[in-house]
C-alpha cells in the first residue's frame, strides 16, 4: 500500500497541469487534484495497477467537468494589450500539447492510429509502448536497450513529431476529435506590436502569469515558438532581476539587460551571477553540429554561449545577448519590426571575430556587430543603409 501511494503521489504534476488544460485556474487545480485523489481512494477495488495512470486521469476530467459546470466563467487571465495592469496564472509550456492528456482514450486511440501512419516506423514504436500500451518508461527503456536518460530525449522527439503531424496533414480531423490547437488563445496569450526579430514575418504574442513571488512576461511567435519549442522571451528566467511588469516593451527591455548583465559575467569573470560558482564556458557554432546533438537539437541555427553552473545546471545564451549592455544595440533591437541574422564567424583586423547583423525592415537601415570570439564582449558597429 506504501509503494502505491508513492505510485500515486508522483502523478500530482501531470494531473495538475491536465487539470488547467481542461480549463480549471490554478487557484483551484490543486483542489481538483486533491479530490481526484479522495475518489481513487474510494473505489481502489476498482484499480488495476497497469493502468493507474489512465485511471487517474479520466477521474480528473471527471470532477474537472464537474467544477466547470459549478462555476461556469472561464480561468482568469490578463488582457492585455500594451500595458498590463493585471496578472494571470502561471504554465510552465502552454505550446507542449500532450494528445494523450488533451483526448478521451478511445479517440485519442483512433487519431493516433491515424497520426502513426505518418510516422517512421522507429517513432510509431515508441508511441505505442509509451502511450497506447502504457508500459513504464523504465520497461520501454529495458526493452528498446537505452537508458532512461535517451529514452526520454526519443519521446520529445516523437511528441514534436507527432506535434506537426496534428498540426499538419490531420489538422481537420484532430480539431473534429477536439483536440486544441490554438491552444495559445485560449490560454488569454495577446498580440503585441513588436515583431518577432527570429523571422521577422510575425507579431509577437504575449501573456503575464501570476506565480509565487511576482508576475512572469512571456512573449511567443506563432511560427518560430512551435518550430523550436521556445519561448522568445521568458522573464522568469531572471526572477528577482525586472521589478513589477506593467507592459510588454519596458519589461523586453529589462529583460535583454538583465540578460546581458547575466552572461557578461559567466563570460568575462567566469561565475554564476546566481550562487557564484565556478562556471564552464563553451562556444558552439550550431551550423556545424550533425543531428542528433541532443541539448542543441532544438535551438535555431546561430553561434551560443554555453554556460555550465555545477549548482544552476547548463544554459545558453546567443552570441547577441552579452552585447546588449550597449545602448544603442538594444534600442536597434528594441524597434518595432526588426530581424535578425543569425551570428557566424568571420575575420576583423587579422583577428577571429563574431558577427550578427540587425535589419530594420521599415527603414532598410541595417546594424552590423562584430564580438570577442570567446568573451563575446563588442568589439564595433557598423551602421548603414541599404
Amino acid at each position: 500500500m506504501r509503494a502505491l501511494s508513492e505510485s500515486i503521489e508522483v502523478t500530482r504534476p501531470r494531473l495538475l497541469r491536465l487539470a488547467y488544460m481542461s480549463g480549471i485556474g490554478l487557484d483551484e487545480a490543486e483542489d481538483v487534484v486533491q479530490e481526484t485523489y479522495l475518489e481513487a481512494w474510494r473505489h481502489l477495488e476498482k484499480l488495476q495497477p497497469e493502468r493507474l495512470s489512465a485511471w487517474l486521469n479520466g477521474i480528473c476530467r471527471n470532477i474537472c467537468k464537474r467544477h466547470l459546470h459549478a462555476k461556469p466563467s472561464a480561468p482568469y487571465t490578463s488582457k492585455l494589450r500594451e500595458t498590463l495592469d493585471e496578472e494571470s496564472f502561471d504554465l510552465s509550456d502552454s505550446l507542449a500539447i500532450d494528445p494523450v492528456e488533451e483526448l478521451e482514450r478511445q479517440d485519442m486511440r483512433v487519431l493516433l492510429d491515424r497520426a502513426l501512419s505518418h510516422l517512421e516506423k522507429n517513432t510509431r514504436e515508441l508511441i505505442e509502448l509509451c502511450y497506447l500500451d502504457e508500459l513504464p518508461q523504465r520497461e520501454v527503456a529495458a526493452r528498446l536497450d537505452v537508458s532512461l536518460g535517451a529514452l526520454e530525449l526519443k519521446l520529445h522527439r516523437a511528441r514534436q513529431k507527432l506535434h506537426q503531424v496534428l498540426h499538419g496533414e490531420l489538422r481537420e480531423e484532430a480539431r473534429a476529435f477536439g483536440l486544441r490547437l490554438d491552444e495559445e488563445e485560449s490560454l488569454g496569450w495577446q498580440e503585441t506590436r513588436q515583431w518577432c526579430f527570429l523571422c521577422g514575418k510575425r507579431h509577437l504574442r504575449g501573456i503575464v502569469e501570476h506565480q509565487t513571488g511576482g508576475a512572469t512576461m512571456r512573449l511567443r511567435c506563432p511560427e518560430c515558438s512551435p518550430r523550436y519549442q521556445i519561448d522568445v522571451t521568458n522573464t522568469g528566467n531572471f526572477p528577482g532581476f525586472l521589478g513589477p511588469i506593467r507592459s510588454f516593451r519596458p519589461a523586453l527591455r529589462r529583460v535583454m539587460q538583465a540578460g546581458a548583465e547575466f552572461y557578461h559575467t559567466c563570460l568575462n569573470q567566469q561565475r554564476c551571477p546566481t550562487c557564484q560558482s565556478r562556471v564552464q564556458i563553451q562556444i558552439i557554432d550550431r551550423s556545424t553540429l550533425v543531428s542528433p546533438c541532443s541539448l542543441y537539437d532544438a535551438l535555431p541555427l546561430g553561434i551560443y554561449a554555453r554556460v555550465d553552473c555545477p549548482s544552476c545546471g547548463t544554459s545558453f545564451c546567443e552570441a547577441y545577448i552579452p552585447v546588449l549592455r550597449t545602448p544603442t544595440i538594444r534600442d536597434f533591437l528594441l524597434r518595432p519590426r526588426v530581424h535578425y541574422e543569425a551570428a557566424s564567424f568571420m575575420t576583423y583586423k587579422g583577428s577571429d571575430a563574431i558577427r550578427f547583423r540587425l535589419l530594420d525592415l521599415s527603414s532598410a537601415e541595417t546594424l552590423t556587430v562584430l564580438a570577442h570570439p570567446q568573451t563575446l564582449h563588442l568589439l564595433t558597429t557598423i551602421q548603414e543603409r541599404c
